[in-house]
């Protein structure tokens, strides 16, 4: 509503609510009729500041204006920051988180919340992408999604920096992997196989897939000759394990490597040149070590999802055990897609993967397949984020568009003011909508009566600009849901989970308490 049209209504009520209550209370209460209205008006007026009740009446209508002017604009208050338009044709809608949320909500149905909206049903199987910069809010949507699965006993997986969720939300019978603390699951490659076509099916999980065609020609060697010398190792070792796996790649000699391999697929690696088994051990000198850290273990990530019992999984580290674990963390994701894909479907399965700080992760190459093929099997898939450029940075201009777009609900927080490709994106993302606004005009020429004139001006626009992504306060954001439905300006206020005992994030062999 334009402000010369607020005027005109602020002083229509300010005369017209007292006027009216006036004359309400004169009837009740003094009576007049048409016969003697207008002298019983007339003395009435006069006596006003005489008779209480008239006086009162005038008051009391010009507070009713007043109440009534103030709800009335706050109910009329549009949501977007742009300027006033009189009518919405079509493309995306804001509107407030209330107005949202009862359009959302289903009725006997328990609903995973973001920023206090309730998610539709049918959203969560479409994976849920959240950006913005550190420190604006990301963790308490994270967790206020997490409080949900647990009310709902969805399973979880949680990458979790710090340990800042496994100390909130940790319960007994759940799992964690981190060879650097003292509580964690042992595992080994070998757990996850069952069939024969396992062992390429895995190796990719093993060995990630590099956007660059030259590294990712010598990863090929590299799974060729893992898969051949572990399928040899599990069929040979009464406790295969990846220790010995290393061994035979990278600590015997090229001979001895050779005869090890001969009769497979990878003893075409040593024929000819060098250069393709040189390449293989090279690759595999630097993706083996991370999982040696491990310790010996039957648990089964495969096993794992197929438990509907087995309580949620907690993937941990810190800061300094990022470059250590990088690559640990990545293959048990992609260990864990591929896993996924793999099982039945089932519409009421529900396997919620929080994928915080997706950037810092290495390549996933299932990542793709997950969210495009995942749905069918229960896969919910929560990315976070902070810069479209760091993801650009680790999967490639195409594969980084393609997975921003198979996160059908988009959360948008506070942006840095230099994140511009960023901040572009998520307008982007966020719409644009065809509105009329009408924009009124006079012109006067000397001795000739001035006119007035009224246009209809109809054009598209950004829904949310990129400079009001930059300019977010913390906690603070929009909110998009897949369909046709509006998208929300909504704020959330950081919530202190209680616990009656203390759990710590990441518990070192030592005792040494680290992370959250």
């Amino acid at each position: 509503m334009e402000d010369k049209q607020k005027a005109q209504i602020t002083l229509a009520a300010l005369i017209a609510m007292p006027i009216a209550s006036w004359l309400i209370v004169a009837k009740l209460v003094y009576g007049f009729t048409p016969q003697n209205v207008r002298t019983t008006l007339e003395h009435l007026i006069r006596e006003t500041p005489q008779l209480w009740p008239l006086w009162t009446a005038l008051i009391g209508g010009l507070v009713l204006a007043v109440v009534g002017l103030i709800v009335g604009f706050r109910l009329g208050k549009q949501t977007f920051a742009g300027a006033h338009f009189t009518k919405f044709y079509r493309g995306t809608e804001l509107v407030s988180a209330a107005a949202l949320a009862r359009k959302t909500r289903e009725a006997n149905t328990r609903q995973i919340t973001i920023a206090g909206v309730p998610m539709p049903a049918k959203a969560e199987r479409t994976h849920v992408s959240l950006g913005g910069s550190t420190g604006v809010g990301k963790s308490t949507i994270f967790k206020e999604m997490m409080v949900g699965c647990l009310e709902r006993k969805d399973r979880m997986v949680i990458l979790d920096p710090d340990g800042e969720f496994l100390s909130t939300f940790y319960k007994t019978g759940d799992k964690i992997l981190n060879p650097y603390d003292s509580r964690t699951e042992g595992w080994s490659f070998f757990n996850e196989i069952r069939e024969d076509y396992d062992f390429e099916r895995y190796a990719r999980s093993i060995v990630q897939q590099s956007d660059s065609a030259d590294s990712e020609e010598w990863n090929d060697y590299g799974r060729l000759l893992f898969s051949e010398v572990a399928r040899k190792v599990y069929n040979t070792s009464r406790n295969p394990s990846m220790r010995e796996v290393f061994s035979w790649t990278n600590g015997r000699t090229m001979e001895e490597l050779e005869a090890f391999v001969e009769g497979t697929n990878a003893q075409a690696l040593f024929t000819g040149s060098a250069r393709a088994s040189g390449s293989a051990r090279f690759v595999l000198s630097n993706k083996i070590p991370p999982h040696l850290k491990m310790p010996e273990g039957s648990f089964s990530l495969r096993d794992w999802l197929a438990d509907p019992d087995g309580g949620n999984l907690f993937i941990t580290w810190d800061e300094n055990m990022r470059a250590a674990l990088r690559s640990l963390i990545s293959c048990w994701v992609d260990c864990i897609f591929s896993s996924v894909l793999g099982m039945k479907a089932d519409d009421e399965r529900r396997v919620w993967t929080y994928l915080d700080e997706l950037e810092s992760l290495a390549k996933l190459p299932t990542l793709g397949d997950a969210l495009t093929k995942g749905r069918k099997k229960g896969l919910c898939v929560v990315s976070g984020y902070q810069t479209y450029s760091q993801l650009v940075k680790v999967y490639g201009e195409q594969m980084a568009e393609t997975m921003l777009a198979n996160h059908r609900t988009v959360v948008a927080m506070g942006i840095g003011r230099m994140g511009e490709v960023t901040a572009e994106k998520m307008s982007r993302a966020l719409g644009q909508h065809e509105v009329m606004r009408k924009r009124s005009g006079s012109s006067r020429r000397f001795g000739q009566m001035g006119t007035i004139s009224e246009n209809e001006e109809i054009k598209p626009e950004r829904v949310v600009m990129p400079s009001e992504l930059m300019r977010l306060p913390d906690l603070q954001g929009y909110l998009a849901f897949p369909g046709d439905l509006p998208i929300a300006k909504f704020e959330i206020e950081h919530v202190n989970y209680q616990r009656s005992s203390s759990i710590p994030g990441i518990l070192t062999p030592d005792g040494e308490i680290l992370g959250a």
